[in-house]
């Protein structure tokens, strides 16, 4: 069930909070993720009600994943943060965290990533987020949500982690966090923010490393209240260094070139965005891998008649799909070849395309204008 592979980057959905909001960044959840205990292997199956970590997961069974870019057929090859992540087999379940609103009403915007296992015996399931009075036992918020069918579960599809959130007004109480997942579901990630706000103008953060330089695109809606954009980097995760900035393109298309990435290494990358009164807010992360990879470019991206996939220093294959897995382009390149797609007659959305040589792969994400 498992093989093992490398993973080039992660792609993600990406909203902001805005900075006016002094604790938009503070996380009330005590333990976001599934980091801890640091398990020793792929995923170890927990029945019945449990708790990891602060969490209680109820149903399942549940598979802890530890897994940090190598291969994982039954899921994502990379946790949304951290190394670790939490997938659910062969029957639904819920996984919660209680928290506390203190004083005053404030606005609440609380999150989390859900992604798909691996193509099986696949039930359709629906991913969601409920916020619970813990006081009335009543659901006072659901998030937006996503349907997940079996096409979620084709490679590289699955390597795909999906941004769901919610805003709320809540007074002072106590509260749970619940994320609801389905037959072969996976999460990470959660936040429950006060005084915070999520934007529901996403923006959508790609990056590839090849010819030792690391090209980063990202598309920006509704940006009428948006000044400009920093480009952050960082060697662990935690301090972050400006490494650029740009201003709004007429487009909303933007392209940043980092010249000098640390070699042989993971690089986490983000954007802070501006906003005209002062204010500003942090995309998430997206995660860089450097060291032994196969690499390869793309170009333009965003496109609308034909990409270029250049860097292709090893014979290998070519794959495209859409965004529900359907196979678009196969195709067998050879050595120090580049290859043109035509893609005008493609419909718009977000396309995948991955470069394995027999032993490594490459995975990034396109759009198609």
């Amino acid at each position: 069930m498992k093989q093992f592979f490398t993973k080039l980057i992660v792609i993600i959905l990406i909203a902001a909070s805005p900075k006016g909001h002094a604790q938009c960044n503070v996380n009330l959840l005590t333990n976001p993720g599934f980091d801890s205990p640091v398990q020793t292997q792929i995923g170890n199956n927990l029945t019945g009600s449990f708790t990891f970590n602060g969490w209680t997961m109820t149903g399942g069974p549940f598979n802890v994943i530890q897994t940090d870019g190598s291969i994982y057929a039954g899921g994502p090859d990379n946790a949304q943060n951290g190394n670790q992540y939490v997938d659910i087999t062969s029957a639904g379940g819920t996984i919660y965290q209680d928290f506390t609103i203190t004083g005053i009403t404030k606005p609440v915007g609380y999150s989390g990533y859900f992604s798909s296992r691996e193509q099986g015996a696949y039930t359709d399931w629906v991913a969601s987020i409920d916020i619970i009075d813990l006081g009335t036992n009543t659901v006072v918020s659901s998030s937006n949500t996503r349907l997940f069918t079996n096409a979620d579960g084709a490679v590289p599809a699955q390597d795909a982690w999906y941004f769901l959130y919610g805003n709320v007004n809540l007074p002072a109480g106590n509260y749970r966090f619940q994320a609801n997942l389905g037959d072969y579901g996976n999460f990470d990630a959660a936040s429950v923010a006060q005084n915070c706000v999520l934007a529901t103008n996403l923006t959508s953060l790609t990056g590839n490393y090849a010819a030792n330089k690391t090209l980063l695109n990202w598309k920006a809606e509704n940006t009428q209240n948006i000044k400009g954009f920093g480009i952050e980097r960082s060697i662990d995760g935690i301090s972050f260094t400006e490494i650029g900035a740009l201003n709004l393109s007429a487009t909303n298309q933007y392209t940043f070139t980092d010249v000098n990435p640390p070699a042989d290494a993971k690089i986490f990358y983000r954007l802070k965005i501006m906003s005209r009164n002062g204010n500003f807010s942090y995309t998430d992360i997206i995660i860089i891998n450097t060291k032994n990879n196969v690499n390869f470019s793309v170009s333009p991206n965003p496109v609308m008649n034909n990409l270029t996939v250049s860097g292709l220093k090893t014979t290998g294959d070519i794959i495209v799909t859409d965004a529900l897995g359907h196979l678009v382009v196969s195709q067998k390149i050879q050595a120090l070849q580049s290859y043109t797609i035509d893609v005008s007659l493609w419909s718009k959305g977000m396309y995948i395309i991955t470069y394995f040589d027999g032993t490594k792969k490459a995975t990034q994400k396109f759009i198609k204008l």
